[in-house]
């Protein structure tokens, strides 16, 4: 879409983790035209594996991910990209950095859609790091759209 950083360069940059996650809200008055945004939007290397939330997990794992929920043969998850958007919070998760540049890409790419959307307004999101006993610490934040793309944008 456009020339920038994935959302978790700087975690991959300074070795952060093992889990990755971004957490985006959008202002109240952006639910409903950021729930009609994300049904009408597909990701390419992404199913969707529920309506509410609104989940979709990269293909990969989608089938085990799905089994998880519905407890037919649980397994652990290690690897994986996820986005989950329930009501004005769009998550974003990368389970030990997720699957790659690829997926990262495409969810950046996802991000700057919703936010260049007209009826939508990013009102706070940040970038964190943590998880297997690590507590998550926030690597960067900000409260708009135009402190996103600076995040994003290239040196």
């Amino acid at each position: 879409m456009t020339n920038v950083k994935p959302w978790c360069w700087q975690l991959a940059a300074n070795g952060n983790g093992p889990d990755w996650l971004l957490l985006a809200n959008v202002t109240p008055d952006s639910v409903a035209a950021l729930t009609q945004a994300v049904t009408a939007i597909t990701l390419d290397g992404y199913s969707l594996c529920a309506d509410t939330p609104y989940t979709l997990m990269d293909s990969t794992n989608a089938v085990t991910y799905l089994g998880n929920l519905t407890g037919n043969e649980p397994r652990n998850i290690w690897v994986y990209n996820l986005v989950e958007i329930q009501g004005d919070l769009i998550k974003i998760e990368s389970g030990y950095g997720g699957r790659g540049d690829v997926n990262s890409q495409v969810e950046t790419d996802f991000l700057l859609h919703l936010f260049a959307l007209p009826n939508i307004t990013l009102q706070a999101w940040q970038v964190l790091a943590g998880g297997e006993g690590y507590d998550y610490v926030v690597n960067a934040a900000g409260t708009d759209a135009g402190s996103f793309m600076a995040y994003l944008s290239p040196d």
